[in-house]
């Protein structure tokens, strides 16, 4: 059931969007959290999805989005690096370290499952938002470090995340009720999707 519900929410997340909304989605919040970072909110009709999320782009196209969802809790990551390859099994797992900025400053770090959505683009299902976040609130920069020979990936604060998380949890108190019980529009739901439900 567990596997059938990640297949299912991996394939409303395919058309969920990882760049920037187009027509078929809402945007109801955006808060600049410092110079890299960013908070948005948005709703998907087509997928039934409303998430807050932040956003760290970098200057070669890459980028992180933090998402957590309005209808069901669940928070989840997306990453997009330019510079990978990713070859090989359409599932992995990669160390996501914190640090608070010192020189050997690592504050906390755990091993995450992902799925590959393109040789450069990356989705983290179901993560743990309570350690997650306390890890995330007194970190300074976080890398992602991944499997075998793919580069790995730095994001840093401008202080630290919890300017992100406020905003975050802002984005999620303002909207949580309007779209606690948001659903995807029944004649945008691809047939395959469908099946899926």
């Amino acid at each position: 059931m567990k596997l059938r519900l990640t297949i299912v929410v991996a394939l409303l997340l395919s058309a969920f969007r990882i760049g920037y909304l187009n027509a078929e989605e809402l945007s109801f919040y955006e808060k600049e959290t410092d110079k890299w970072w960013t908070v948005f909110g948005g709703a998907n009709a087509e997928t039934g999805q409303a998430t807050c999320y932040g956003r760290a782009n970098k200057r070669d196209g890459s980028f992180i989005q933090i998402h957590r969802s309005l209808v069901d809790g669940e928070v989840w990551a997306i990453v997009h690096d330019t510079e990978w390859e990713i070859q090989g099994p359409d599932r992995g797992q990669l160390r996501w370290n914190f640090f608070n900025g010192l020189k050997n400053g690592l504050i906390a770090g755990a091993n995450f499952d992902y799925v590959l959505k393109d040789k450069n683009t990356i989705l983290m299902l179901q993560i743990e938002p309570k350690n997650f976040s306390e890890a995330l609130w007194n970190a300074r920069y976080f890398t992602l470090v991944m499997p075998g020979n793919v580069p790995n990936m730095s994001l840093s604060f401008e202080n630290k995340g919890s300017s992100m998380l406020s905003s975050l949890v802002e984005c999620v108190k303002q909207n949580e009720t309007k779209y606690k019980n948001f659903k995807p529009s029944p004649e945008k739901v691809p047939d395959s999707v469908k099946e899926q439900l």
